[in-house]
């Protein structure tokens, strides 16, 4: 595939991606219906000449795999849209949009297309939490109770003045609740409160099962306790603090934790695992469950979390260690359990090398994941507007034994 410079050669153009290129993502809603071949952007780093002038420049070899790989598995899964990004050396060298991002197919996914991440809103709230105890604005080491009364969870025998924000960010809290159903009349949404004790659609009430520090355990729902103790102790909405601290310092344009009907009018539609249309559904949990965003947004955010890489760079090196180191459990960790930081997984591969980074999957029908190693700069993102876009992990599989430099046949069996 021939490659496309990044100052916008991009052959046809259509009205849409003109739009999106003068900070406009295109609507899903605004389909005029023409057309339904899928079109989508190339996207490698180069000098800054005229396009005329500018040599060739070849995509990296992974795109090939990229090319090969997403296809296939869309066709496999019923995968109505995705949308993939590679970064290498710091710079997002390939970005690409597949299938289409409405029910009708009319619609084709860009990298500007805006997609549902689900729980990839949890390392971006690690990054607002970040800085909010860097302004002195929250502490991160502070029992979380002492901004919480009443405390809004049942009590029971475990001590909830032993939690901490750290504890709540790194699912060490020994709260309940993994995800959320989510709802779906906006107007039905409940209050943080209401959710934490039990309004969540029949996922039932965030309680405590184990004391702070003992277990890890996925908690959507101490996430949601943690969103709570920002806004009670802030004053704000955390949607608006998330686009103060996080989006807005990135040039994020496209993204957003506030997931009400206005911003999911322009995003792509949701398909179940069989590749059939399901309607919206809404999240009061923003912190562990609502971001929406682009494969160009999210990448710049990937770039801002890696070392040495040029933009803007809210968080230091020293907090992004942070996020990034395992935490520590009082009691021994099960073989089987993978690392976690601060809103981020964490892995080590086969040349030794660490990645961190984080899925989601939500019953809207979208599925989402990214890698990357912040040492040497490269990473991995997906996104799909399909449940059954679990199958494009395989993509990220490839990718960690690619630049492990070990054998895919065997780490990535089909």
């Amino acid at each position: 595939m021939r490659a496309v410079p990044l100052l916008a050669l991009i052959l046809p153009l259509s009205l849409a991606q003109a739009q999106s290129r003068q900070g406009h993502p295109p609507s899903v809603q605004a389909s005029n219906g023409r057309g339904t071949q899928a079109a989508a952007f190339v996207t490698v780093a180069v000098p800054a000449v005229a396009a005329s002038s500018a040599p060739a420049v070849a995509p990296p070899s992974f795109a090939q795999v990229i090319e090969r790989e997403v296809p296939a598995l869309m066709k496999e899964a019923h995968i109505q849209g995705a949308a993939v990004g590679l970064i290498v050396g710091g710079k997002l060298v390939y970005a690409k949009g597949f299938g289409f991002a409405d029910h009708a197919g009319k619609v084709p996914v860009t990298p500007d297309t805006v997609f549902i991440a689900a729980s990839l809103a949890k390392p971006v709230a690690s990054w607002v939490t970040m800085r909010l105890a860097e302004q002195g604005r929250v502490k991160l080491d502070a029992p979380v109770a002492d901004v919480l009364s009443p405390w809004p969870l049942t009590k029971n025998q475990f001590d909830p003045r032993q939690i901490t924000i750290r504890h709540l960010l790194s699912h060490t809290a020994g709260t309940t609740l993994g995800g959320y159903q989510g709802w779906l009349d906006f107007k039905e949404l409940p209050s943080l409160e209401e959710s934490l004790a039990g309004k969540t659609n029949g996922r039932g009430a965030v309680e405590l099962f184990a004391p702070a520090g003992a277990k890890f355990q996925y908690s959507g729902g101490g996430y949601t306790l943690m969103q709570l103790a920002i806004e009670r102790t802030t004053r704000r909405k955390y949607s608006d603090l998330a686009q103060e601290l996080v989006f807005r310092p990135l040039g994020m344009k496209h993204s957003s934790v506030a997931m009400t009907p206005e911003v999911l009018a322009g995003a792509a539609q949701g398909h179940d695992d069989e590749g059939k249309p399901v309607p919206v559904r809404y999240y009061v949990e923003q912190a562990p469950s609502t971001l929406t965003t682009t494969v160009r947004d999210f990448a710049r955010w990937m770039m801002a979390g890696m070392a040495n890489t040029a933009g803007a760079h809210p968080l230091t090196q020293a907090q992004l260690a942070q996020l990034y180191t395992p935490a520590e459990l009082s009691t021994p960790r099960a073989p089987e359990e993978g690392g976690y930081g601060l809103g981020h997984f964490i892995e080590r591969l086969g040349d030794g090398s660490t990645v961190v980074g984080h899925d989601g999957r939500n019953q809207a029908g979208f599925r989402a994941n990214f890698l990357m190693r912040p040492q040497s700069g490269d990473g991995i993102v997906f996104f799909s507007n399909a449940r059954s876009g679990l199958a494009l992990d395989r993509v990220v599989c490839l990718w960690k034994a690619d630049v492990a430099k070990v054998d895919a046949a065997t780490t990535c069996k089909k």
